[in-house]
């Protein structure tokens, strides 16, 4: 048991370190600066909202939606590929490793399901005056959360398909959480009674069978992957391989240069743009942080907060393709293509200037659209857009100079 135990710990040591690391690198100082108006921004919209709710919404099935999708937990257990040929000895030992990966996970998703009901309650409360029926609602999600855990781990031993196992937890969820926000909270009792015959039931049906290593460790890797992905959305994650994919729909932004400037003064412009378009990281880094910055623009009724989100999303669009030039110019093509340092940081400057432009015509037609009145807002996109570019470009310079001494 006590090997089981520090097994597992070990390897939540390490992943809780990696995640530490990168997180030093996204919550930086401007990040927080743009997390904290931005809260600030949507909570102030929230409070507007509850002032003026429409009166033909079902506001208890849209809370027991959300709180429901919040009860299907995946099961972290950091197992590696490795474990299908080395932990065969230590099969044994096992249900212990995954008690403690079932206490770690319902752990993180209890404290998310927590605070997030807790920003519903005065949605709830302004709608319906039943307290018992709100924390009814949230000792089911709890529970449901363990429960369902270990359901999926017991599933799972037995070969079921992840997807069903989430769609069974979730209506689970939602039927007994939906009914405690009607004013039926005993309804809860036979959720959880269900649950307890089913986990008595799938226990005994798993109790003789194999662990199907390979199982586990492909869903953890997929779990491993998203957590990743999550993260490389806001900084550089080394342990995703790099790819290209065409996409067809950016062809018209990589037409081949005319012949006048086919030559070194903008041969690094027309490579990062095309990296840029072709690569898997950057772009989708970009698009999901645009995605974020108009749904705030377009929610927001505040002109001038949505203002300033706007010109923190543009400093972060430009900030976050700073580790662009880093792959491109310190990678195989300036080898290919052996100019001077200043033609490739002029290539740079040159890609950021047109991104620029094209992100701060998106941000400005969704101002425009939004707050018509208040259009002479929009230079300020670009005024920061220019001033973040002009500091990148110091930097690399003043890098390169320092690498040169």
């Amino acid at each position: 048991m006590s090997k089981a135990r520090q097994l597992f710990y070990d390897r939540k040591a390490r992943n809780d370190k990696e995640v530490a690391y990168y997180s030093k690198f996204i919550f930086n100082g401007h990040f927080i600066v743009f997390l904290t108006i931005a809260f600030g921004a949507l909570m102030l919209q929230y409070s507007q909202l509850l002032k003026n709710l429409p009166d033909n919404v079902n506001y208890n099935l849209i809370i027991a939606v959300i709180l429901a999708t919040l009860t299907v937990t995946p099961l972290r257990t950091f197992m590696k590929s490795a474990d299908s040929v080395f932990l065969l000895n230590f099969e044994r030992d096992m249900p212990t490793y995954f008690k403690y990966a079932v206490m770690r996970s319902g752990r993180l998703r209890t404290l998310l399901f927590i605070v997030t009901g807790g920003i519903l309650v005065p949605l709830y409360m302004e709608r319906t005056a039943s307290v018992t029926g709100f924390i009814c609602a949230i000792v089911l999600g709890v529970w449901m959360i363990y429960s369902g855990l270990i359901m999926r781990h017991l599933m799972m031993t037995l070969g079921i398909t992840n997807g069903y196992i989430s769609l069974l937890i979730f209506l689970m969820a939602l039927s007994g959480i939906y009914t405690a926000l009607e004013g039926l909270p005993v309804t809860i009792i036979s959720i959880i009674l269900f649950t307890i015959s089913l986990i008595y039931l799938l226990n005994k049906n798993a109790a003789h069978r194999l662990l199907n290593f390979d199982y586990y460790i492909d869903y953890e890797h997929q779990l491993n992957q998203a957590q990743n992905k999550l993260i490389n959305m806001f900084t550089d994650v080394k342990v995703l391989n790099e790819r290209t994919v065409r996409r067809r729909y950016l062809d018209v932004f990589l037409k081949v240069p005319s012949p006048k400037k086919f030559n070194q003064n903008y041969m690094y412009k027309f490579l990062f743009v095309r990296s840029f378009a072709r690569g898997k990281d950057a772009f989708f880094i970009v698009l999901r942080l645009l995605i974020i910055g108009l749904v705030l623009i377009w929610w927001i009724d505040q002109p001038v907060i949505s203002a300033i989100l706007g010109a923190l999303i543009m400093y972060l669009l430009i900030l976050q393709l700073s580790q662009f030039y880093k792959q491109q110019a310190y990678g195989l093509w300036p080898q290919v293509w052996p100019v001077s340092e200043g033609q490739v940081v002029k290539g740079y400057h040159q890609f950021l200037i047109n991104i620029m432009i094209v992100l701060g015509i998106i941000l400005s037609i969704i101002y425009i659209l939004k707050f018509v009145t208040a259009i002479y807002f929009v230079i300020l996109f670009f005024i920061v857009g220019w001033l973040t570019i002009d500091s990148s470009i110091k930097k690399i310079k003043k890098h390169q100079e320092l690498l040169r001494d």
